[in-house]
């Protein structure tokens, strides 16, 4: 396959393909959702720990609010106040809405995939990309996640040479990260980035299907 035919492979990730037709990862990529389906919410608690109140779920630990002298309500632990809110007597309220969760039962390892897409021949983000980040950068701007690391893994599928797919998948994850940067103002040091080629495919058992080409982003900060 030539490196054109390779790049244009490479620039498709399947917007349309629905959750449910995607297959079990074999790899070790142990993401609870995949960006592009997941609420708000569903990417709050893919990514961290510790959620807004308006995420809360059944047996959830309730921490806050705290109210600090002249800056009103901010999220943290409100001592004496940690409640399950599978109690209905802790059941969230448009009053505590500020406040923040404690999963009861947090993801082992924190992080989402995302199927991004690029243009053609390129690693050069599409609107549609762009409007995936908007949402991800909704999240990680966020004053629970304002200290958070988040790592960036480019993937690639297994067409074409190893090499290729090693660089390819380093570059989108540097264009990744420099939206985010440049666009959101997130931190450098917040967004580690690297490239894994198509060392960890999604679906091992068809090494070239567009699942495997995505984007993760993991939680580094636990």
């Amino acid at each position: 396959m030539t490196r054109t035919t390779k790049a244009f492979a490479s620039s498709w990730f399947g917007a349309g393909l629905a959750l449910a037709t995607f297959a079990t990862p074999v790899a070790a990529q142990d993401a609870v959702y995949w960006l592009n389906e997941a609420s708000d919410c569903e990417i709050f608690r893919a990514l961290s720990a510790v959620v807004p109140a308006e995420c809360a779920q059944p047996g959830d630990i309730m921490l806050g609010p705290v109210n600090a002298p002249d800056l009103g309500k901010t999220r943290g632990i409100r001592p004496g106040g940690m409640r399950l809110l599978d109690d209905p007597a802790s059941a969230v309220t448009p009053v505590n809405q500020e406040a923040a969760v404690q999963q009861a039962n947090p993801p082992a390892r924190k992080s989402i995939n995302a199927r991004v897409q690029f243009e053609f021949d390129s690693f050069d983000l599409t609107g549609d990309a762009k409007g995936v980040l908007d949402r991800l950068a909704g999240v990680l701007k966020d004053d629970l996640m304002h200290d958070q690391v988040v790592q960036i893994e480019g993937h690639a599928d297994a067409q074409g040479p190893d090499d290729y797919n090693l660089t390819l998948s380093q570059l989108r994850a540097r264009a990744v990260r420099a939206y985010l940067m440049e666009q959101h103002g997130i931190s450098a040091d917040r967004l580690p980035f690297l490239g894994k080629g198509e060392s960890e495919l999604y679906d091992a058992s068809n090494p070239t299907a567009p699942i495997n080409r995505r984007v993760v982003f993991t939680n580094l900060t636990g």
